[in-house]
């Protein structure tokens, strides 16, 4: 037995859904990062591109003034453009004619050592007795003149400083959700997984009735999940109690007539007068018991492969009126000695898919079963249909090789007006080792045959009362061929009869 992994703080690391939870708080912590660091860096281009744009728009409109109007007039222009109240804090202007005399700005004429014609980009100088960081512009004009245009770039700073603080902030607010959703994505993954191991140590010790607790009011991928296990644990039940009863049932039904052979076997060894007769006697009764026990446990071994899904052979295209004809005339005598009339009513040939021989065995366990039980002077009247359903839900086992599609279902009814059953009776055929009749021989395993035979081909066996008698209706899904052909018949020597 596999023995419980007990995890401790150091291997929590080792949790898949800490890990899954913790992936996915990483990536929610870095899309938001990254989307923070976009918005930072946009707002910092565009503040930039703002400044140059207007350093450039006022050189120009400062270069035509001075080269048409002339330095008196530029100069009011600059100094107009300082007082007029719209980033005057931020606006740097100098003009200063060929000698170097100022003419107009808030720069000293100094401001700029060696300024080069055309020098465009940042510059640290001072500027109202502190050094701070400008983007410049330098023009020189053929005159000597030269015009220095800038922008202080503190309130520029100041804003960038502003968005990146708010993108600190909003970080550490995605830093919070990130936990959040990887301890809410850690906690819902745990109870799910925590209650699937659960319930399996359950299964595992025993308690095959444990069951993973589902939440009604929740319908997503890993209710989805529990409920599909708990329906396996429910036909993992079933079918283990199926088991334990088969098992149980077994043992009495071999139990019993190997006892039989013992005593008939000591018996004989007891009396010393016993003679070669009464020998062969003993024999051939043992021999008949052991013949028998080991029919019953071939039809137990094909009942578990048919539950099992084995194929004897691939599935054809078929229908219920042939395989009903051939299985009526392998029981053509016996009928008239058990004084009984068989009517074959198979005008729809209720086509489908399957494996002949299979198929056949089905009906012969079904009629054979009719005419024991019905009684003399009764009927047997067998008829075949296809029936529309709306809904047809077919497994893909049930295809088969066939081009044919799936269209309805195709039925075949055995029934008999013999003596009435009541309710309990027909509930309890077509389990195994079920035998209404004690006196008549067999071992009830026939109609537990055909249901799993039919259950192997993906249909049903609907067993009901006929008022009076009995109505057996086998049902398979029915196919509607591109072209029919009938199937050569198969021979009575190849239908199995039921010992």
């Amino acid at each position: 037995m596999t023995r419980p992994v007990h995890r401790g703080h150091g291997m929590l690391w080792r949790s898949t859904g800490l890990r899954l939870a913790a992936l996915f708080g990483f990536l929610v912590l870095l899309g938001m990062l990254a989307a923070l660091a976009l918005v930072y860096l946009q707002v910092s281009v565009v503040l930039h591109a703002n400044v140059e744009r207007q350093l450039q728009q006022n050189q120009k409109r400062l270069v035509a003034s001075y080269e048409q109007l002339g330095p008196q007039r530029t100069a009011q222009a600059i100094s107009q453009g300082l007082s007029d109240g719209r980033d005057t804090d931020a606006e740097l202007m100098l003009l200063v004619d060929a000698q170097g005399h100022r003419l107009a700005g808030n720069l000293q004429s100094d401001a700029l050592a060696h300024p080069a014609s055309g020098f465009q980009g940042l510059q640290r100088l001072q500027h109202g007795g502190a050094w701070i960081n400008a983007q410049i512009m330098v023009h020189r004009f053929e005159d000597g003149a030269l015009l220095i245009l800038g922008h202080d770039l503190r309130e520029l700073r100041d804003i960038e400083s502003t968005v990146g603080t708010a993108s600190v902030v909003a970080g550490l607010f995605a830093l919070l959700l990130a936990g959040a959703g990887t301890w809410f994505f850690r906690r819902e993954l745990a109870r799910s997984v925590g209650a699937l191991h659960a319930t399996i140590m359950h299964i595992t010790g025993g308690r095959l009735q444990s069951r993973i607790p589902t939440l009604a009011a929740v319908d997503d991928e890993f209710t989805q999940l529990e409920h599909d296990f708990n329906q396996m644990l429910d036909r993992i039940e079933h079918l283990m109690s199926g088991v334990q009863h088969v098992s149980d049932t077994i043992a009495h039904n071999v139990r019993t007539p190997l006892t039989r052979i013992q005593l008939r076997m000591q018996s004989v060894l007891s009396d010393p007068a016993a003679d070669i007769e009464r020998l062969r006697d003993s024999m051939a009764t043992a021999t008949q018991e052991i013949d028998s026990l080991s029919l019953m446990l071939e039809k137990l071994l094909s009942i578990a492969q048919a539950e099992a899904g084995m194929r004897r052979s691939p599935f054809t295209e078929l229908n219920w009126a042939d395989i009903a004809r051939d299985v009526i005339e392998l029981y053509e005598d016996l009928a008239d000695e058990e004084r009984v009339t068989i009517e074959w009513r198979c005008e729809d040939p209720a086509p489908l898919l399957g494996d002949r021989a299979v198929l056949a065995g089905v009906v012969v366990n079904v009629l054979d079963n009719a005419i024991k039980y019905a009684g003399a002077g009764s009927r047997v009247i067998i008829t075949s249909r296809t029936t529309r359903a709306a809904h047809a839900v077919v497994t893909s086992d049930t295809m088969g090789d066939s081009s044919g599609s799936i269209a309805s279902f195709s039925e075949l009814v055995i029934r008999d007006n013999g003596a009435a059953l009541d309710e309990a009776a027909i509930a309890s055929l077509g389990q195994r080792f079920v035998r209404l009749r004690p006196d008549r021989e067999g071992h009830g395993l026939g109609l537990a045959s055909v249901r799993a035979m039919m259950h192997l081909h993906g249909g049903e066996v609907h067993i009901a009362s006929a008022f009076p008698g009995l109505a057996v209706t086998l049902r398979l899904p029915s196919i509607i061929a591109t072209h029919h052909t009938r199937k050569p018949h198969k021979q009575a020597s190849d239908i199995t009869v039921p010992q």
